[in-house]
């Protein structure tokens, strides 16, 4: 049973949004974002040893849900069950990096810390950053999936992907509907 799940992707994958899902139909796993340990406010950084040693406290529990972008993954991949990695098309990230400031502009979205407010010039930039180094994340998450063993990997590219994943993961509360495919690996190239 998976009990120890990181959800990753680029940025705009969509990786908030699922974590939510999952928790939703497991809520004895909670979720811990990432950028909510890393960031203080006004967007930034906290100090690196402060980072490792709250991101220790959550991989060191029982279950949890932790959700990020693949710099995560060198912190976390050793103690997680599986991962769900979100790769949808480059179309839909742009839409989600457009419109997202736009939905919270001048808040704090809820997986940030207080005081990292959404301002559209800001974030555009930091989309297209991110837009561009595609290959980048891509090429990251998927060497450090190949090099993790026993791992159970989800690689999610569209709406049938992200339906059956969010199936398997609500039968695993469900002993009746477990899935007989088992825990091994699928596709991660």
């Amino acid at each position: 049973m998976v009990q120890r799940l990181i959800v990753t992707g680029p940025n705009g994958a969509g990786k908030s949004y699922l974590a939510a899902l999952l928790a939703a139909a497991r809520p004895d796993v909670p979720v811990v974002s990432f950028d909510a340990i890393k960031l203080a406010s006004n967007w930034n950084r906290r100090p690196q040893a402060e980072i490792n040693a709250e991101l220790l406290k959550v991989v060191q529990g029982d279950a949890w849900i932790l959700e990020g972008g693949p710099s995560l993954l060198p912190y976390a991949i050793k103690h997680a069950d599986g991962v769900m990695w979100l790769e949808p098309s480059e179309w839909l990230r742009a839409w989600r990096l457009a419109i997202r400031p736009l939905r919270s502009v001048g808040r704090t979205r809820p997986e940030l810390p207080q005081g990292n407010v959404d301002w559209p010039w800001d974030q555009y930039k930091f989309a297209i950053r991110s837009l561009r180094n595609r290959t980048k994340f891509r090429t990251s998450i998927s060497r450090q999936l190949a090099a993790t063993e026993g791992l159970r990997v989800w690689h999610i590219r569209n709406a049938r992907d992200l339906a059956s994943a969010l199936d398997e993961w609500e039968s695993e509360i469900r002993p009746e509907h477990i899935d007989s495919r088992g825990s091994g690996r699928i596709d991660v190239q």
